[in-house]
């Protein structure tokens, strides 16, 4: 039985976000988390406010919708959300086909879709979940064999499309289905995410970081309020001490 740590990883994303000093935090973790499929390391470009962010909170509960940009200069869209109930690849479908629908309503060019990868942070497995991290995405393929191919389209023989550059990919990660065992970088993510905690001999350069930013969420909101309270106030005497010395 798994017992669902104090700090969860989506509430910390949300406090990280606050601040983009913090955000290289986030971008590691999602890099680690696409490298799994060969996919560069992103930046964080923006936070994306979407029309369906703006819509009932009944209607999207995401995390975090984000504009992220590789190392080639592509630039892509990342919504990480998080489900406790077994509909959550229903609840995929639909947010991330809001997304499409909301980065291309203002002009109609198709052409312009960005490419959604979407995370879902599960706090459950089900029966049929054997791993921790499960990974989607559209296959075409020619109809009389069960091969898939690498489908391109030109577009007036001008500009070629690949369909992995437009269809959306899909992370699923059952945090309680985590078997402790650090293969790779994105394993280190996942303990933590299990745990909320930081091993000493983790090697991802993101770690002591993580560890410093959980220290401060598990302190409560009044030790938590005297913690700024004394770095403003450090940041303050140190400022008075160069004006002295100046």
């Amino acid at each position: 039985m798994w017992d669902k740590p104090l700090i969860s990883f989506d509430f910390a994303i949300k406090y990280l976000l606050r601040n983009k000093g913090d955000y290289d935090i986030v971008e590691g973790f999602i890099s680690a988390l696409l490298a799994t499929e060969g996919y560069k390391p992103i930046k964080i470009n923006a936070l994306l406010e979407s029309e369906s962010n703006r819509e009932t909170v009944d209607l999207k509960r995401s995390i975090a919708d984000l504009v992220v940009q590789d190392e080639e200069n592509n630039k892509y869209i990342v919504e990480i959300e998080r489900s406790f109930t077994p509909n959550f690849m229903h609840k995929a479908c639909f947010n991330t086909s809001r997304l499409v629908v909301d980065s291309i309503s203002g002009n109609q060019d198709y052409t312009t879709i960005k490419k959604i990868f979407h995370i879902s942070l599960l706090y459950f497995s089900t029966p049929d979940m054997k791993k921790p991290i499960y990974h989607g995405k559209t296959l075409i393929h020619e109809i009389d064999t069960a091969h898939p191919v690498d489908f391109r389209i030109a577009n007036q023989g001008l500009v070629m499309f690949e369909h992995k550059n437009i269809f959306p990919e899909y992370f699923f990660i059952s945090i309680p289905l985590f078997d402790e065992i650090i293969h790779q970088d994105i394993d280190e993510w996942l303990y933590m995410m299990k745990h909320s905690e930081v091993k000493d001999d983790f090697k991802s350069p993101y770690m002591k970081k993580v560890k410093e930013r959980l220290a401060v969420l598990k302190m409560s909101e009044a030790d938590r309020t005297a913690y700024y309270a004394y770095l403003k106030e450090a940041v303050h005497s140190q400022d008075v001490l160069l004006a002295a010395e100046q």
